[in-house]
């Protein structure tokens, strides 16, 4: 096989799997050394509005947010991370996401990832 037939189907592998790789949740607080996640808050537009949204889902363990439609009508989520230490950080989500899913492990660490 030649060299530029080898390039263009790596070219086109490389393709098809970035829209894939890009639909794949990710952590949306980041890690803090010496302290863990412990809350969060997720808002309909920017937190001092206090439009604080209820899971659509919400267990011991996990839980969702479904949140397409905040995007549909053109506003945008903040995600407010709350720390074991007292820190809180806000982390704005103008890109379209459609859910937010959380965990809690056994240490009773949060992890809140979002597609």
């Amino acid at each position: 096989m030649s060299w530029s037939k080898r390039c263009s189907y790596l070219l086109l592998a490389f393709l098809l799997w970035f829209p894939v790789y890009g639909t794949l949740a990710s952590d949306v607080c980041p890690s803090k050394q010496g302290t863990s996640l412990r809350f969060v808050d997720v808002f309909d537009g920017a937190p001092e509005d206090l439009a604080t949204l209820v899971p659509d889902q919400a267990g011991k363990y996990s839980g969702y947010w479904q949140l397409g439609y905040v995007y549909d009508a053109g506003r945008y989520v903040t995600v407010r991370c709350k720390y074991a230490n007292g820190q809180t950080l806000d982390v704005k989500l103008s890109d379209k996401v459609s859910k937010c899913s959380y965990t809690i492990d056994s240490k009773k660490t949060l992890a809140l990832r979002c597609k």
